[in-house]
């Protein structure tokens, strides 16, 4: 069952849900505001691509960490999970951005997942 999405104070018309979130979110802005140039033009495609490959790299070394501790087990792939962060957090974005979803709400969520799939032992 799909839970509600908790809705943050509603964003007036007139101004854009994300002011006031702070620089991370006109950073998250500007590059959602930049997929249409990514799916059209190689160049940035290719630069996206790196930068999708150094947000997985950092998420892999996480996880391998945890599972090498032997405190943690992952219940997928290093690779497949920090996509599936990536994944998640790009699409949590888009709401938090929206005014449809606080930070606060995202990062639980975010959390919620990580203990589904990285099981403590």
């Amino acid at each position: 069952m799909r839970r509600p999405l908790p809705r943050r104070s509603s964003p007036s018309a007139s101004r854009p849900a994300s002011r006031g979130l702070g620089r991370a979110a006109e950073t998250s802005r500007i590059l959602y505001e930049l997929t249409p140039i990514v799916l059209r033009n190689p160049a940035a495609a290719a630069e996206n691509g790196v930068l999708i490959a150094r947000q997985a790299a950092l998420y892999e070394r996480v996880l391998r960490a945890c599972e090498e501790s032997g405190r943690f087990r992952l219940l997928q792939p290093a690779d497949v999970l920090a996509r599936s962060f990536i994944a998640l957090e790009d699409g949590y974005g888009v709401d938090v951005l929206t005014g449809d979803l606080s930070p606060e709400t995202e990062q639980q969520w975010l959390m919620d997942y990580a203990r589904i799939m990285v099981e403590a032992v």
